[in-house]
């Protein structure tokens, strides 16, 4: 069976680690996410790579893999913070039909990172134990919000191209146009083979900046 047909037959939202990467690019590479995935920090794949056949990711892999990229780069975490943090982030955003609060983070007056337990305490997220909080975190509580929101809709924006998005019901987490099923590859070979004017003839549905942010996301040059 071809590694298509294999993405077929595993089901919707399947990632390879060079289409996650691209997803997630600038400010992420296929070396770092296959690190994180033998460090454990993204879970267990929908299969592990063997014998020449890659890594298989899911959906919430993905967003797993940008909530660590920005705890890394916007709150420069090092991994022994990220891990704890990660962990409680997926169990609270990542499960279907558990009803969402949002989580408040704290650091602890210790320099650790804490979360509001939903009453009146704060438990620190590496131990457990109780403590006092010092201050509101409100950069990784916006981290947080946005890893469920894209849970919730299905999808993740690409960085520097507000039109696309990847949609978790999409095989292989093709890049699609936002709001629609096409794939980003599909419109970018009709740029490629008629260019940017006739492609919107074809498809009156879709905009000009639509239809250019997929050429430029593929690779394809196209007039202004």
């Amino acid at each position: 069976m071809s590694e298509n047909r294999q993405l077929v037959a595993l089901g919707e939202g399947v990632y390879t680690v060079p289409e996650a990467a691209r997803i997630l690019r600038p400010n992420m590479t296929e070396d770092r996410l296959r690190y994180w995935l033998n460090e454990g920090l993204l879970g267990e794949p929908v299969r592990r790579g063997y014998r020449g056949r890659p890594h298989l990711l899911s959906f919430k892999q993905l967003l797993r893999a940008r909530t660590i990229r920005d705890l890394r780069g916007k709150l420069r975490f090092p991994l022994q913070k990220v891990r704890p943090v990660i962990k409680e982030l997926s169990e609270a955003a990542f499960l279907s039909g558990k009803e969402w609060h949002a989580l408040d983070f704290v650091w602890t007056p210790e320099g650790e990172i804490g979360v509001y337990d939903g009453g009146d305490y704060v438990y620190e997220v590496r131990t457990g134990q109780l403590m006092i909080p010092r201050a509101l975190l409100p950069e990784l509580q916006e981290i947080a919000r946005e890893a469920r929101k894209d849970w919730v809709r299905g999808e993740v924006g690409i960085a520097n191209h507000p039109r696309l998005v990847s949609n978790a019901r999409i095989v292989a987490g093709s890049p699609t146009i936002r709001g629609t099923r096409i794939e980003t590859s599909f419109i970018a070979y009709v740029v490629g083979q008629f260019g940017v004017e006739e492609t919107l003839k074809m498809y009156p549905y879709l905009d000009r900046e639509a239809v250019e942010e997929a050429a430029d996301f593929e690779g394809i040059s196209f007039a202004a």
